[in-house]
């Protein structure tokens, strides 16, 4: 399993599992995996939220996780080559010792690893302003199905021709086995300031965010409902003020006097739409405080019921009340629990349906609920995913989305890379309905 509940039901244990060490390792599975007849599935830390990595078929399962070099990395070009072991922490980390920054930020980033951020195109809480994975991955090396290696963008030694970076990023491990990648990086930011501020109404909170948003790009802007902020109180004493409803979490970052430019407009206007409590990170250390309430929200809610369909869902940012509104009547209509927060600055919502999963009843509700809560979205002209990817918890709702027709031309892509559907099947695409 991966970090997903919403795993198709039955046991998923694969018949092979490959602890790779190099690229030889990889080729040499990819063969074996082929000529055995045996599905592959490659399988990064399995922080993966969207059942992405789960041997539906069993097959091979294929570990990338002792890859972890870092091949090399140019200060003055701004770049960094590793293997897809590495966690998002690493690399951040060997950036910063010279003064450069990864901006792409998932909440898992201490363990998560950078072929999975590849593979479904990872966000995180930086995105408003500094974008997702795809926009640093100037080149890969992946296996493909015939167990050949193949080099894309600033890795590639040819000149001309197609780039196949932007298509292999977010692909979810549906045309081959990702074994090396150069990532783009960024001077850090000289300075940064963070403010956590609580409000009696959610909607309160949106209408700060639509009044400064216009006006300046935060590096983060984070929203936690009333919920949450409960789940979050169970676990840590924060002092979240009486009558707490909703918190935002807003960074500024850049050139020293810039960021506080805007980090005092932030705060001009938290206090115009009547935030009850603002709390200012006077250094480092409270800056980690702060962040690790944001960092605690998912294994919180964890604990108040053991299934979680934690759905990252987008709309326009001007829509975002709106969703939550059809949220809140729709959790009312089947009478689930469904706690929302996530990245408002660019309309990315997670929406939490809490259900048991030991009961069969409620976890058939709660899939109902959620199909209603993606139909809303779709309406509102969103997305059903933002950044955990499809796999094989979403899939079943692609047609939401999309034409047969555009399914069809996904499929001959897939099968264009792999024709014989060696990997990952049943992930990402439903079933071919003709």
């Amino acid at each position: 399993m991966d970090a997903s509940y919403t795993a198709p039901p039955g046991n998923h244990d694969p018949d092979v599992v490959v602890l790779a060490e190099n690229v030889e390792d990889v080729i040499e599975s990819v063969l074996y995996a082929r000529e055995n007849g045996l599905p592959l599935v490659a399988r990064g830390t399995g922080t993966g939220m969207s059942a992405g990595a789960v041997p539906l078929e069993g097959g091979l399962v294929l570990s990338t996780v002792k890859m972890k070099r870092v091949i090399d990395l140019n200060v003055n070009e701004k770049w960094i080559q590793c293997e897809p072991g590495l966690t998002t922490a690493d690399v951040k980390n060997a950036a910063a010792k010279h003064s450069l920054f990864y901006p792409p930020d998932p909440s898992s980033y201490k363990i998560s690893s950078i072929g999975g951020n590849i593979a479904e195109n990872a966000g995180g809480l930086r995105c408003v302003k500094y974008g997702t994975t795809k926009d640093y991955v100037l080149g890969l090396k992946y296996i493909d199905a015939d167990g050949n290696l193949q080099s894309t963008g600033s890795l590639s030694n040819q000149v001309d021709g197609m780039d196949l970076t932007p298509l292999l990023v977010g692909s979810e491990g549906l045309f081959g086995v990702i074994v090396e990648t150069r990532l783009a990086l960024i001077p850090a930011p000289r300075a940064t300031y963070t403010v956590l501020a609580h409000f009696h109404d959610i909607y309160r909170a949106l209408e700060a965010i639509y009044t400064f948003l216009p006006e300046l790009v935060p590096s983060v802007c984070e929203l936690i409902d009333g919920e949450v902020i409960k789940a979050i109180s169970q676990h840590d004493p924060y002092p979240f003020p009486e009558g707490c409803k909703a918190a935002l979490l807003v960074e500024t970052d850049g050139e020293e006097e810039a960021a506080k430019l805007e980090l005092n407009r932030v705060m001009e206007v938290l206090e115009d739409h009547d935030a009850l409590e603002i709390h200012t990170a006077q250094n480092p250390e409270e800056r980690e405080r702060l962040w690790n309430l944001r960092r605690l929200i998912s294994p919180a809610l964890s604990r108040i019921a053991d299934g979680k369909m934690n759905e990252d869902v987008v709309v326009p940012i001007g829509k975002m009340a709106t969703l939550i509104e059809r949220v809140e009547e729709i959790a009312k209509r089947y009478k689930v629990l469904i706690p929302i927060y996530g990245h408002a600055g660019d309309g990315n919502l997670h929406l939490n349906v809490m259900y048991k999963k030991a009961n069969e009843e409620n976890r058939i509700i709660a899939h109902e609920a959620i199909f209603d809560c993606f139909k809303t979205v779709i309406e509102l002209g969103g997305t059903i995913s933002g950044e955990h990817g499809i796999g094989a918890a979403k899939n079943q709702y692609m047609n939401l989305q999309f034409s047969e027709d555009e399914l069809n031309i996904l499929r001959q892509i897939k099968h264009a890379f792999d024709p014989d559907n060696l990997f990952n099947p049943g992930k990402m695409l439903p079933p071919d309905s003709s």
